[in-house]
């Protein structure tokens, strides 16, 4: 099947950066829909569209879903300036594994940020028909994500300490051998370590508990990771760079560049980066 591969240049690892039909059709859809309903919006997304788009032709998208409403009531409404907005879109994230019909790790992304915090954040899987969204402020998930948190951890605290020389950590697909020698190097030989396609797919695995820690120690794009730290503040998770520190997803202007890594967990974040801080700076 012809999907339109073409190549966006190399990363900074020297890996291609490949972009498909899928990606260009995905942002117009994302992108345009949300001017659309929004005109104005500060949206970024991971992809620029190399056509003028004739606005006139693009749909209003709906502005209420069945489902977000059994979940969200009026208590919940929160009214802020638009200027505060700033909603960052991937409209296909794992591109690479895209193009090798690796589908299972394929998402679509949205988070939006209330001056640099990420509030709300939705990872679509478009080949499963799934969506996990979350609400940051109020705690409130989508029931796909609630539904598998439930089958996961049943009605035991998914909170509570665990022994981390024991952790199951996700990492990508292309930094695996990085990442395995710093997590070996942190908790020891029992560590068990998972490579993954697609930021949005590692942040759902740890939202849901089959993995405690996603862990990235190179530079990522903020828009690969604003949908998870908001999925996972809604579960009480969190995610920060490897030195502590939060993300600012903070758009005008926007900084694209996240290049302190990620450590995403649902519990003991604390610990997690005590134990990675130094394993950092013997691999440096």
């Amino acid at each position: 099947m012809d999907i339109g591969e073409k190549s966006k240049g190399k990363t900074k690892e020297g890996a291609n950066n490949p972009v498909t039909d899928g990606d260009m059709l995905s942002h117009r859809a994302m992108y345009y829909g949300l001017l659309k309903g929004f005109p104005d919006l500060n949206v970024i997304s991971e992809e620029d569209d190399p056509e003028e788009i004739d606005m006139s032709k693009i749909e209003v998208p709906k502005f209420t879903d069945p489902s977000v409403e059994k979940i969200i009531s009026d208590d919940n409404d929160v009214l802020v300036p638009i200027s505060e907005l700033d909603v960052w879109i991937d409209p296909l994230d794992a591109t690479q594994e895209y193009t090798e019909n690796l589908r299972q790790y394929v998402t679509t992304m949205v988070c939006i940020a209330i001056r640099g915090q990420p509030v709300v954040g939705v990872i679509h899987k478009p080949f499963e028909n799934k969506t996990a969204w979350g609400w940051a402020g109020p705690g409130l998930m989508s029931e796909d994500l609630a539904e598998e948190v439930k089958a996961h951890f049943g009605t035991s605290d998914y909170h509570k300490h665990q022994d981390l020389s024991k952790s199951k950590i996700i990492v990508s697909r292309s930094h695996a051998g990085k990442v395995h020698e710093v997590a070996k190097a942190a908790f020891g030989e029992t560590v068990e370590v998972t490579p993954a396609g697609g930021a949005g797919f590692k942040a759902w695995e740890v939202a849901k508990g089959v993995q405690d820690a996603y862990v990235h120690v190179t530079l990522i794009k903020k828009w690969d990771i604003c949908p998870g730290d908001a999925l996972l503040g809604a579960l009480g998770g969190k995610m920060t760079d490897l030195n502590g520190q939060e993300i600012d997803y903070s758009g005008k202007p926007a900084s694209v560049k996240n290049e302190g890594g990620v450590l995403a967990t649902l519990h003991d974040h604390n610990a997690f980066l005590e134990k990675l801080k130094p394993a950092m700076q013997v691999r440096k």
